[in-house]
């Protein structure tokens, strides 16, 4: 009963949190829709670093990537009309870059056969609960680690470590189910700390 009760702070915190940024959120997106030039800057602000690095996760490629970026908030800045107060920016954008993404990389293909491999430095795994290692050494072996799940659910994983998206965004954002993403995070989370383990002994 006693851990039970410890577990429930955190928890209330964290739903607290992801409340009001929900809100502040669809705050931002009514401000949008109506030509407000403010805060569209302050979703360029607050998402685009995130989103290069997810572009740039998909593609491979990080010049390829702010051209992505690009294009993606000059569309949305063009169809901010069609926001409503129930849009996710933060969910919506994220797609937005996926397709993007998807659609530089067959045009990218269709002009040169040359294979891109992704150049991936994001942060290190924080919640192993392990003793700290090279943090270099450490991201590189993740990467690589990551590199070795399947596609959609190494997707599922950067969506929710890299980027922060709650499980309902990364279903909106991959158009799977809720409980599709939480299998795949799962299954991604434990893969790597099997890794994690062999790298540590």
């Amino acid at each position: 009963m006693i851990e039970v009760g410890l577990r429930k702070k955190p928890v209330l915190k964290r739903d607290s949190d992801r409340t009001y940024k929900d809100s502040r959120d669809k705050e931002l997106g009514q401000r949008v829709s109506t030509g407000d030039r403010d805060a569209f800057a302050e979703v360029f602000r607050q998402l685009s670093s995130a989103l290069v690095r997810y572009a740039r996760s998909i593609t491979g490629d990080e010049a390829l990537a702010y051209d992505v970026l690009q294009d993606v908030f000059l569309k949305f800045w063009e169809n901010r009309e069609s926001l409503t107060p129930h849009t996710s920016l933060k969910a919506m954008l994220y797609t937005m870059v996926r397709n993007r993404s998807l659609n530089a990389i067959r045009e990218r293909e269709r002009r040169s056969p040359a294979n891109h491999a992704a150049s991936l430095t994001e942060r290190a795994i924080s919640d192993s609960g392990e003793p700290p290692l090279s943090v270099k050494d450490l991201d590189s072996h993740i990467q690589s680690w990551i590199d070795e799940l399947p596609k959609r659910r190494a997707e599922a994983f950067r969506l929710s470590r890299f980027a922060g998206l709650s499980h309902h965004e990364i279903g909106r954002v991959m158009e799977v189910s809720e409980r599709t993403v939480g299998t795949h995070i799962l299954l991604a989370l434990r893969f790597l700390r099997v890794r994690l383990d062999e790298y540590q002994q």
